[in-house]
């Protein structure tokens, strides 16, 4: 009978040290390195069955650690090692001596020898590329880095085929020099042909034709086929997108033509969430949207919110490349109730608005509103019969629209109203609000965000005016550790007054933990004033300070705040009129 068993073999265990052979090579840097491609260290755990075998792990590390130290520029580095066998484990000692390192002596872009055209290129625009200097000391992973930014850079200027070949190095081993010649396949010079669309069923193609940022008979730009898919990635239409070159005309033409395959997504979506404030209380909202419903991207939308002090109902209807691409006619119809300690109102909106985009960053609003309702603050019933004309300018420099690491962001709006607001005929309200977010470390560890918003009503008296209409502060998106609107001047009561203007900032540092923890700390100030210019005195500011807690998720940031406030007012009877706290938990970056 013939059984299998496993064979049990003896193995010798080892330990292995990497030092420098002199004190003047104890470089830290060089040191790790060689530690971390080590098969030695690495294989530890892995003993071997034999001394040969062990030998031959050691030699064959001695040649790895040889190449480490040629990566790092030391050409001339050696590597010896010794064994001590009569002890458990084996003691294997390596030790490296560095050598001068060699430092870059010329810089070459060529092209293979089967591909002899001269490139195209603008020399000071390919070395920005490189990012390699010469007289830098040598490092084969920047070298390699850099070899693979010059073949983006060239798909990125006009060929969109372009490859590189491994980079090539001549030894000057007398001056310590090293002459980098880097070879680009090129593939053909090109612009942009026609373009070709495929993988739709129930959308216009001339939507996606809207979107496309190049033109035809342009150079061609790599760049260019990202940005539009994510701009078609943007309009949420779509699970799934391809932009590429047709590599059938690779190195046969100078006009490449282009693909665009698209997978649409399901156009409709419903969901709901909770959101939870100490001013607020709990409150819910549900929507449901149609992305697609005319077939050329138009979207229609339904909401409802509900919450102890704000209950809106709202449908919206957006129609996009309205008499241009990418502009939007932002048609809207919504019912609002709202109760907190200033007032008590309820009012029917309609609204219609032409946005514009200039450029990628920068986008205009004109519009017309209508609006009528009723509103009563301390016994006193003011009528809302008023017709807008609101102008906006947007600017969004962010890298996210949830959870921004750079960029800032700003918006300004004017808006005359004409009819009746309380006692007034006409009023114009004006208002600036922006951000900016300053990345300190790499990985998004350590962000300092900062806000500001100011506004001013132009009226005859802030008396004349309804109490829906007057600025406000305190609360989730204004100044955190004070309640929602009560920040800023009081009635004998403790009601909220009101202003025809507000000034309002603050800063917020954010600290990543690890990849899903993070934390902040966060200062803010405000006021609010019945006169028609912003208070810039410290007079009635009011300040808060806070800190919070963030789960990051992939749909953006659960956040935690507490705030408190510096000052809490106090009526006559003594009793404070501000809570010590608020409590804010929500999902997204506070602003």
């Amino acid at each position: 009978m013939i059984e299998s068993i496993a064979l049990d073999l003896p193995s010798i265990p080892y330990k292995t040290t990497i030092n420098p052979k002199a004190p003047e090579d104890s470089i830290e840097e060089v040191a790790a390195h060689l530690k971390a491609v080590s098969s030695l260290i690495k294989l530890e755990s892995r003993p071997p069955t034999s001394l040969n075998a062990l030998y031959h792990r050691i030699r064959s590390d001695v040649e790895r650690l040889k190449q480490a130290l040629a990566e790092k520029g030391y050409f001339d580095g050696q590597v010896e090692f010794s064994i001590t066998e009569n002890t458990t484990p084996v003691m294997i000692t390596v030790t490296f001596t560095l050598g001068v390192r060699y430092k870059i002596s010329e810089i070459a872009v060529m092209t293979t020898e089967n591909t002899p055209e001269p490139l195209h290129l603008v020399p000071s625009k390919a070395a920005k590329a490189i990012q390699l200097t010469l007289g830098e000391e040598v490092d084969l992973m920047r070298i390699q880095e850099a070899n693979q930014r010059l073949g983006k850079y060239l798909r990125d200027h006009g060929y969109p085929f372009a490859d590189m070949a491994e980079p090539e190095g001549q030894i000057d081993r007398d001056k310590k020099q090293l002459h980098v010649i880097f070879r680009a396949v090129p593939g053909g010079y090109a612009v942009y042909g026609k373009t070709k669309i495929t993988g739709l069923k129930n959308l216009d193609p001339q939507f996606v034709r809207n979107r496309l940022v190049w033109q035809e008979g342009e150079r061609f730009d790599e760049r260019a086929l990202e940005k539009t898919r994510l701009k078609l990635m943007g309009t949420g239409l779509f699970s799934g997108i391809e932009v590429k070159p047709d590599e059938e005309n690779a190195t046969t033409s100078e006009v490449v033509s282009l693909s665009v395959h698209v997978i649409e997504g399901p156009p409709r979506t419903i969901g709901a969430g909770l959101k939870y404030a100490t001013t607020e209380g709990i409150g819910g909202q549900a929507f449901w949207s149609h992305r697609n419903i005319f077939g050329g991207g138009e979207g229609l939308g339904l909401m409802l919110r509900a919450s102890p002090r704000l209950s809106k109902a709202k449908v919206d209807l957006d129609i996009p490349d309205i008499f241009a691409p990418e502009q939007h006619l932002r048609n809207e119809i919504s019912a609002t109730r709202e109760q907190n300690r200033a007032y008590t109102s309820r009012s029917l909106e309609v609204g219609m608005r032409l946005e514009h985009p200039f450029t990628e960053t920068i986008k205009g609003m004109i519009g017309i509103t209508g609006e009528a309702g009723k509103v009563k603050r301390a016994g006193v019933t003011y009528l809302n019969r008023l017709i807008g004309f609101p102008v906006e300018m947007q600017i969004d420099a962010s890298n996210d629209l949830i959870d921004p690491t750079k960029g800032g962001r700003l918006t300004a709006q004017v808006t005359p109203y004409f009819g009746k607001s309380g006692q007034d005929q006409r009023l114009v309200v004006s208002t600036a609000k922006g951000s900016y977010y300053l990345r300190l470390l790499k990985g998004d560890t350590v962000v300092i965000a900062g806000w500001a918003h100011g506004g001013t009503i132009a009226s005859s008296s802030i008396d004349n005016i309804a109490p829906n209409k007057r600025f406000y502060a305190g609360g989730a998106g204004s100044v955190r550790a004070y309640g929602y609107k009560l920040l800023g001047p009081l009635d004998g009561d403790r009601i909220p007054l009101g202003g025809r203007s507000i000034l309002e900032y603050g800063l917020e540092g954010r600290f990543r933990v690890t990849d899903t923890i993070g934390f902040v700390v966060f200062a803010e100030a405000g006021s609010v004033s019945s006169q028609a210019a912003p208070d810039v005195s410290n007079q009635n500011r009011l300040w808060g300070i806070g800190a919070g807690a963030r789960y990051y998720t992939g749909i953006g940031p659960i956040r935690l705040d507490v705030a408190m406030p510096m000052k809490r007012r106090r009526g006559v009877t003594g009793k404070a009129i501000d809570s010590g706290y608020q409590f804010y938990l929500s999902v997204g970056q506070a602003f």
